[in-house]
């Protein structure tokens, strides 16, 4: 053999075990996108269960002019419409790479 062969062979051998070790990272990486996609998705059912939830008693009308009472109807309104927004710019993001995986196939 060679210099040359030997010094293609280690360089080879080294092309695979990085090939290697960049395919597990890759998978755990899928691995980790998953999971968090489906946390995702949980928290979505769970803010929309809430949000409902909120609709129900932000709907029953106040009997009471206290300003404390009127700052907190103002507060869960708020909270409310950010849970929405989140869950609509998450949803949203989900559904188009959705979209495109469809798209492609």
């Amino acid at each position: 053999m060679t210099y040359l062969e030997i010094t293609l062979g280690i360089i080879c051998l080294l092309l695979f075990s990085l090939c290697v070790v960049l395919a597990k990272k890759l998978y755990e990486l899928g691995i980790t996108i998953l999971q968090v996609q489906d946390t995702l998705e949980e928290s979505l059912d769970v803010i929309d269960v809430r949000s409902e939830s909120m609709e129900r008693i932000l709907s029953i009308p106040l009997f009471s002019d206290s300003p404390e009472i009127k700052s907190i109807q103002r507060d869960m309104i708020a909270c409310k419409d950010a849970m929405l927004g989140i869950a609509y710019a998450l949803s949203s993001s989900i559904n188009a790479e959705e979209d495109s995986e469809d798209l492609q196939s």
